[in-house]
């Protein structure tokens, strides 16, 4: 009676997960160390024609920033050991990489990963899909759509990116789960914020510097404001002497 009763509650945990569908996470490897500067050039060089746009583009993309001016190192030398190779422009190959913190090289990274938006949603006809920098999702009542979508993706991103997907940071799961996505658990009904986000939050709130604790309330509210965390930022605000 017993196996038959837990085989009747997998399957209606089965019928939820179907009812509710199905979503594909997938995530760029060493992203921003990982653009081809080639590539990025010439589809910027496809839409621009200006002489003297394309010169600064030019300028910017190929910019060797970690050879050509010796880089001015406010970070202790030995944290750089611990950074791997792959995420360092100190050590990734001729001709790859931006520089993250460039204003610019987060208009690039749009333009370039505007390849694979196009990709799913008119080569692929994804109906419902949503990127934030290297981070992306599909959803699908399908679960095997999915798996079809997932090896079309990693083989368009390699062969026409020459970027790599993550192994370790794909995956097909429930929608009914929670999708954890930019900082949220976004639920069929509700969005809480992140676990992680929180104990950041929590950890920052017990500075004994008034003014870091007011700012990191500030800033950490501004995130929790989009999700059902009212009882979260009321708790917060105690902490700064804030009314909700």
């Amino acid at each position: 009676m017993r196996a038959e009763q837990r085989e009747r509650e997998r399957e209606r945990e089965r019928e939820r997960d179907e009812a509710a569908g199905f979503y594909l996470k997938m995530d760029i490897k060493s992203f921003f160390t990982s653009i081809d500067q080639q590539i990025l050039y010439g589809l910027i060089a496809k839409k621009v024609k200006n002489e003297e746009i394309l010169w600064l583009t030019k300028t910017i993309i190929f910019h060797d920033c970690a050879h050509d001016v010796p880089p001015k190192i406010q970070s202790q030398p030995s944290l750089f050991d611990r950074l791997p190779r792959e995420k360092s422009l100190f050590t990734v190959r001729r001709g790859k990489g931006l520089p993250i913190g460039n204003l610019t090289s987060q208009f690039f990274a749009n333009v370039y990963l505007n390849e694979l938006d196009q990709f799913v949603k008119h080569g692929l006809k994804a109906k419902y899909y949503v990127r934030y920098v290297d981070d992306f999702i599909i959803l699908a009542r399908d679960r095997v759509l999915l798996e079809n979508y997932r090896k079309k993706i990693i083989e368009y991103v390699e062969d026409g990116l020459l970027l790599k997907v993550h192994p370790e940071k794909q995956f097909i799961a429930p929608i009914q789960n929670g999708i954890d996505f930019v900082g949220y658990l976004v639920k069929p009904d509700y969005i809480l914020v992140r676990r992680r986000v929180v104990g950041e939050w929590r950890r920052k709130m017990e500075t004994k510097d008034s003014k870091l604790r007011e700012q990191a309330f500030i800033s950490y509210t501004a995130h929790s404001n989009w999700a059902n965390s009212y009882a979260l930022r009321k708790k917060m605000s105690e902490k700064v002497n804030i009314e909700m």
